[in-house]
């Protein structure tokens, strides 16, 4: 085997390790410091359950924030919004530490950490039904909506989901798109061909987590690019 060609199935390798699970090359550096938290593109729904009061206004959908600086690692990629993972849980500005979705912390009464399979449900809403558009503020009642089909999933153990009922949390009102979010929750199956892989939770000690999405690190970029130069060049 000629070295080039060793060199090239080398970085695929390489490529294909990390790609499998990104959260594996993970570190405990991986902090992001999150400040000025608003919902200057979130909605507000009437919600109940899961530790909230009745009819009581809490803002559901895309939460924002500033990403003022990070530590080495997926720190540095995180954005400056995401969707809330916890009910009850005030924003806190600080330190958060960047961890694999189903590592996630919750509630003692809910069961910690969140667990692989709530969180392959919830990477399989995403795949399916995420619209980045909601990032930049668009369709507020939807975003909204899949923040409350986040919620289902997370607080309510039967996979007969409904937004409008159940013990562990379910909707009073004010959500719009109610339906639209039990839609896109009957059509989760567990067709890992709709996962979306890149999601993580940010861990605030003492406040509100969040899921984000972060692209894939840039080093697999580089070593694509690295391969196709090295195998266009074999061909020349």
């Amino acid at each position: 085997m000629s070295h080039t060609r060793f060199t090239v199935l080398m970085l695929f390798a390489i490529i294909a390790a990390l790609s499998v699970n990104p959260a594996s090359a993970m570190v405990a550096s991986n902090m992001v410091n999150l400040q000025n938290h608003n919902n200057a593109i979130s909605d507000q729904g009437y919600l109940y359950g899961g530790g909230l009061d009745s009819n009581q206004a809490y803002y559901t959908g895309v939460y924002s924030w500033t990403n003022a600086g990070y530590t080495p690692g997926l720190g540095s990629q995180v954005p400056n919004w995401g969707f809330c993972i916890e009910l009850t849980e005030g924003a806190v500005d600080g330190w958060a530490t960047v961890i694999p979705l189903e590592t996630s912390p919750l509630p003692p009464s809910y069961g910690t950490p969140m667990g692989m399979a709530k969180a392959n449900y919830i990477r399989e809403l995403w795949g399916r039904d995420f619209d980045p558009a909601w990032a930049t503020g668009a369709n507020t009642q939807m975003a909204e909506a899949f923040n409350v089909a986040i919620w289902e999933i997370i607080y309510e153990t039967d996979p007969t989901w409904d937004v409008t009922s159940g013990a562990g949390f379910h909707v009073a009102g004010g959500v719009e798109q109610a339906a639209t979010a039990n839609l896109w929750l009957s059509q989760l199956n567990g067709d890992t061909a709709y996962f979306a892989n890149n999601l993580y939770a940010v861990s605030v000690n003492g406040g509100q987590d969040y899921m984000v999405q972060i692209p894939e690190p840039a080093t697999l970029s580089l070593l694509a690019v690295g391969a196709a130069a090295l195998l266009r060049k074999r061909k020349s």
